[in-house]
């Protein structure tokens, strides 16, 4: 059987960029999630197969350079920006891995480093006004999984958990009594561990869910949601239910992940912890993500909120009532003494 190839022995211009050289790469990546790898494998592939017929013959690694990969994004935009830009990351990933190997580079850096992002307008998911938000835990509770549906909603919209995240919750990563949950690195995006805090009103739920209607295994590791017949909760399944939840709210553009956004919103608006708590919360790892999932608060809420003029007039209030013992003390008056005659 022959032997795998190294990166040592991948140094030639002529290597082919194959199957190989791709899982390779991903090895050394190990910092990718399950998901962002396959999508990166997916781009790869994609650059791959393109070149092929583009060039006519087998891709080597030397192909993998700016004016190719140019006209590969240019094709990969007519299919959608996002693809185009998802294509770029993973490309220029593979070309910077390459370079720090020593197997294809330019001077030491990536081929890549100067191909630019293509450019994608950000549309920005909205978040559920509150009373869509009611009505979708009022409509959750209809149907045959109505109880493990409710807590499931409720779930996402007191914690802004990910699917992946959701269904890769087992009963031993919920702490009823001191209300948290552990996101697990192999389910985050981030592979990162992280514990999140549990409003009371989804540990009732949970409680209610998991003792009352919840079937299947009761082990430590068994899934924390399950099905009809007690086997683990799959994403099609989550995504089935919301086009459920759909239909019955007539929200159009509701899926799960616009409760995410949700959940950051209103975790800023309802004052529960400082930007950095609700990145912690979030599984954020920079805060730009915090400023794309917040929402601004109702022009309602905004009305009530202090005047900008509050803070100048109490300050120059309280400059001008002193307090008492900054005050000099007053003297006290001598009176005159009588002239005795």
């Amino acid at each position: 059987m022959a032997l795998p190839r190294r990166w040592q022995d991948m140094r030639g211009p002529e290597t082919p960029l194959d199957e190989e050289v791709v899982g390779s790469f991903l090895i050394h990546r190990d910092d990718l999630s399950p998901v962002t790898a396959r999508n990166y494998r997916r781009s790869i592939q994609a650059f791959i197969e393109w070149s092929e017929r583009e060039l006519e013959r087998p891709v080597v690694v030397d192909d993998l350079e700016p004016g190719t990969v140019g006209r590969f994004l240019h094709t990969r935009r007519s299919v959608s920006p996002e693809s185009a830009r998802t294509a770029w990351v993973a490309l220029r990933s593979l070309a910077k891995g390459l370079a720090e190997m020593g197997i294809h580079h330019d001077d030491g850096e990536s081929v890549l480093r100067r191909v630019r992002q293509p450019k994608v307008k950000e549309e920005r998911r909205r978040s559920l006004s509150d009373p869509e938000m009611f009505r979708l835990m009022d409509r959750a509770t209809e149907g045959e999984m109505a109880e493990r549906d409710r807590a499931i909603v409720v779930m996402l919209l007191g914690t802004g958990l990910r699917r992946g995240e959701l269904i890769g919750l087992r009963l031993c990563d919920i702490d009823m009594i001191e209300r948290s949950l552990r996101v697990r690195a192999s389910t985050s995006k981030s592979v990162r561990p992280r514990d999140v805090a549990l409003p009371v009103e989804v540990v009732k739920e949970l409680d209610r869910y998991v003792r009352d209607f919840r079937k299947g295994d009761t082990d430590d590791d068994a899934p924390l949601f399950t099905g009809r017949r007690g086997g683990p909760l799959t994403a099609q399944a989550v995504k089935r239910l919301f086009d459920r939840l759909k239909v019955r709210t007539g929200i159009r553009d509701l899926c799960a992940h616009m409760l995410r956004h949700t959940w950051a919103t209103n975790y800023n608006r309802s004052g529960s912890g400082s930007s950095f708590d609700l990145q912690v919360e979030g599984g954020w790892t920079t805060p730009r993500m915090v400023d794309r999932y917040c929402k601004q608060r109702p022009l309602a809420e905004r009305r009530r909120a202090p005047s900008p003029f509050s803070a100048p007039r109490a300050a120059i209030a309280n400059s001008e009532k002193r307090p008492s013992e900054m005050r000099p003390p007053q003297q006290r008056s001598v009176p005159a003494l009588r002239r005795v005659r």
